[in-house]
């Protein structure tokens, strides 16, 4: 793994761009790389990209940036070395793996390192900026919270992970009255220890187990997310934190205050009070809300969800009014326990996005009904499917009426792992489409089907978007 390259925050102001060479290395297909050569082509720099993906997968981007790239380009081949001879910024995407040895050149030249990702934390301002980060519930958090501002009348944008990039923002007329909530992946994270990112409040949801494959172990996975707790944000800055797990006894090394989440003690917190929501503020103050939430935040997680995002809102200055409002209206993100219709009186939830066991236990615990889940997809813990280490869904799994649907190249392993739970019948199918049929045959009214995969899409999708519009437009032919 890399240990030489240490990523750096800009050397110039934006203004100051005109004629640097920049190398985009990794130009993506979600908006962060070609909003970044919009940024710098607009301001005079030189772009040149890298990116081996093929011009068929990278055709939306490259049309998008077109004329805009002034420099070489290497495009459906590897990184090379010699796309590093003539450029003065290479910016890095989270995607490129440590241990990558395109790295390796460019720590050993005299080229600064960045990400797009570090720059806009290093030119937008930090007063009003929220970091936040976890291993579930990060998405959900930052667009919850971001809605909750613009429902108390606070100009508002959410941004960061969930695609595009925040340096357009820097031209916007009411900087000084936006409010940025940014949603930091592990990987960006970990590419962000030197770059002074230090957001006035910092959030992080939860620390399970994910990406330890990029990461290499746990504790390094667990230290990228770490990290964001000890940049110094000044002395009104704050850590948001829930009170379990292993965040539990997290301290942040700094000035930072820390808010504790569903925290009984005697330490600043936010929690539920019956029907209410109890938010702890920057100033020591207290918000009542009263909490009425969709379907979206039901359940102990939709809990957990929405009290972070209310303590992150409260810290930028959201209202008790714009807070509840915000609840209340709530639809959820695209493919996250998300609600996509009825039929004959049985209810579809799109969690395609949930790869990790933790993620399906959340799911499956969100429902009061009868579910039929369909599983299955290459597991992040084991990618070689060896083994499923099944033990934290036995309570969710005994606790409601269940019926379970393996599909994908690993439904046998997912078949076998959980038949040693022995709480639920289980069906075994080739693909999403015949477990869909199945679930849909043996539902009755009044119950739920729910796609939560619990692994990757890449058997048989993309990406686990592509699964969950798959499995909506199943939805839609049924109607």
């Amino acid at each position: 793994m890399v240990t030489d390259l240490q990523f750096q925050p800009p050397d110039r102001e934006p203004h100051q761009l005109e004629g640097l060479r920049v190398l985009v290395l990794g130009l993506g297909r979600h908006r962060g790389g070609t909003d970044l050569v919009h940024f710098l082509h607009n301001r005079g720099a030189q772009v040149s990209i890298s990116d081996p993906a093929s011009p068929d997968e990278l055709g939306p981007s490259l049309d998008s940036i077109k004329g805009m790239v002034s420099g070489p380009s290497r495009i459906g081949e590897p990184h090379h070395p010699g796309d590093l001879d003539e450029c003065d910024w290479v910016v890095v995407n989270p995607a490129i793996r440590p241990g990558s040895p395109i790295l390796d050149e460019i720590a050993a030249r005299n080229i600064l390192p960045v990400t797009e990702l570090g720059l806009a934390l290093s030119w937008l301002p930090s007063s009003q900026m929220a970091l936040v980060s976890g291993t579930h519930g990060k998405s959900t958090t930052c667009q919850l919270a971001s809605q909750m501002l613009t429902a108390s009348g606070i100009k508002a944008v959410a941004g960061g992970n969930l695609g595009g990039s925040l340096l357009s923002k820097l031209d916007d007329e009411d900087l000084g009255q936006l409010r940025l909530v940014v949603e930091i992946s592990s990987f960006q994270a970990q590419r962000l220890a030197n770059c002074g990112a230090g957001a006035a409040v910092v959030a992080i949801t939860n620390l399970n187990d994910d990406h330890l494959d990029w990461h290499g172990s746990r504790e390094a996975y667990h230290e990228a997310k770490l990290s964001l707790l000890r940049t110094s944000g000044g002395r009104d800055s704050v850590a948001i934190l829930p009170d379990c797990g292993p965040l539990a006894q997290a301290e942040t090394g700094t000035e930072r205050q820390v808010i504790r989440c569903r925290s009984d003690g005697t330490e600043p917190h936010s929690r539920r009070v019956g029907d209410q929501l109890e938010i702890r503020t920057r100033d020591g103050a207290t918000l009542t809300v009263r909490y009425a939430p969709t379907v979206a935040l039901e359940g102990p997680t939709g809990l957990d969800n929405a009290l972070h995002s209310a303590t992150v809102a409260a810290a930028l200055g959201a209202t008790e009014e714009g807070i509840a409002k915000a609840i209340g209206l709530y639809a959820g993100l695209p493919h996250r326990y998300q609600p996509v219709g009825e039929h004959d009186r049985v209810q579809f939830i799109d969690d395609s996005k949930a790869t990790t066991l933790d993620a399906v236990a959340s799911a499956l615990e969100r429902s009061d009904v009868a579910v039929h889940w369909l599983c299955g997809g290459r597991p992040k813990s084991d990618p070689k499917c060896n083994s499923l280490q099944v033990d934290m869904l036995l309570q969710p799994l005994q606790d409601r009426q269940c019926q379970i649907y393996c599909f994908g190249e690993a439904a046998s392993r997912w078949q076998q792992a959980l038949s040693s739970l022995g709480t639920a019948p289980i069906e075994c199918h080739e693909k999403l489409d015949d477990a869909f049929a199945s679930a849909v045959d043996h539902a009755r009214p009044g119950e739920t089907v729910l796609l939560s995969p619990g692994g990757t899409s890449l058997d048989h999708f993309q990406s686990a978007e592509e699964r969950g519009e798959h499995f909506q437009r199943l939805i839609q032919q049924l109607k």
